[in-house]
């Protein structure tokens, strides 16, 4: 079965996953995942109160429920019928669908929620983010969904500048060192992010037949970058503006540095008390000589290579701090 290097990890898996580097051979397989073939016995799980509930749609129903068993571990169905189990200890995945729904459409919540949620379990500190290599380090773009990070980080790639990862930022605290770990070789982007960086509109391929996304191949004209590297500085993506001055930096002060990153670490609508506390230190490591900053960006399509000169200029600028890492 082939197995993949991301996040940090060794995932071995029963179907072929494209954008993935092949694992090192011989590597310890990290987490074994089944995709398809007969659904895994659910039964007593609905018994189980809910841990998350996503947004729900017009019908109030939600995106995904999400219910934890003591002994087995971790369910998640989605609004589509797209369901996962995953054991306790975060080393098995078995994923399934329904039509028309496909293996495409289950890789993309594989790559996403269920592996960044595999990361917190292992107490794996991940942020959502995306993060590009500048000067051998990986520089962060954090914010929601929909704050423009797989945007900002197309137009660094378009820059000739590596991107490290996309929406989830593996981060590990070793001895000190703070390092974060590459994701797969793609950027999913909306119709209006091709718009604003390429001028066009469905010319990149779909995710899958069925999501709105968009995805933009890295390796060639976009570079990637497949090793890990030391975390460099951090930015806080703000909204969109018609401010003159953006696009623009600005500091944050320490307490809403520290809320910043905690309001955009990966899956943290799913961790108990053990996992928020190995969060929390993770963060004081990440902060020691680490400047957490606040990205404006224009609304205009035109400077985004001036918010690339910007974040670069605002890299290179001295500290009183080392880098760290």
């Amino acid at each position: 079965m082939p197995e993949y290097a991301l996040y940090g990890l060794v995932i071995r898996c029963d179907r072929a996953l494209d954008g993935l580097d092949s694992a090192p051979a011989g590597a310890r397989v990290d987490v074994d995942i089944v995709l398809g073939g007969p659904p895994r016995e659910t039964t007593g799980w609905s018994a189980a109160p809910p841990m998350y509930l996503g947004p729900a749609d017009a019908a109030g129903a939600p995106s995904v429920v999400v219910r934890r068993d003591e002994t087995r571990g971790f369910w998640f169905r989605y609004d589509d019928g797209t369901e996962f189990v995953l054991d306790r200890e975060a080393s098995s995945i078995h994923g399934w669908w329904h039509a028309p729904s496909s293996l495409d459409d289950a890789a993309t919540y594989l790559l996403g929620p269920l592996l960044g949620f595999v990361l917190r379990l292992r107490a794996v500190l991940a942020f959502h983010a995306s993060a590009v290599l500048i000067d051998g380090r990986a520089v962060a773009l954090l914010g929601p969904s929909g704050a423009g990070k797989s945007t900002t980080a197309a137009a660094f790639a378009g820059e000739g500048v590596p991107v490290l990862a996309d929406d989830v930022v593996a981060v590990r605290v070793v001895e000190g060192a703070v390092t974060a770990y590459p994701s797969y070789r793609l950027l999913r982007l909306w119709d209006e992010s091709e718009r604003m960086l390429f001028g066009t509109i469905g010319q990149l391929p779909k995710l899958t037949p069925t999501w709105d996304k968009r995805a933009l191949p890295l390796g060639n004209e976009h570079p990637f970058h497949q090793d890990p590297a030391p975390l460099g500085d951090l930015f806080v993506l703000a909204d969109r503006t018609d401010d003159a001055r953006a696009p623009y930096v600005e500091s944050l002060r320490p307490a809403d540095a520290i809320m910043a990153l905690l309001e955009n670490t990966y899956a943290n609508y799913l961790l108990d008390d053990r996992m928020r506390g190995q969060e929390l230190r993770a963060l004081e490591a990440v902060l020691r000589g680490r400047r957490v900053r606040r990205l404006v960006p224009h609304a205009d399509p035109a400077r985004l290579r001036g918010l690339v000169a910007c974040v670069r200029a605002a890299v290179a600028e001295p500290t009183d701090a080392p880098a760290g890492g």
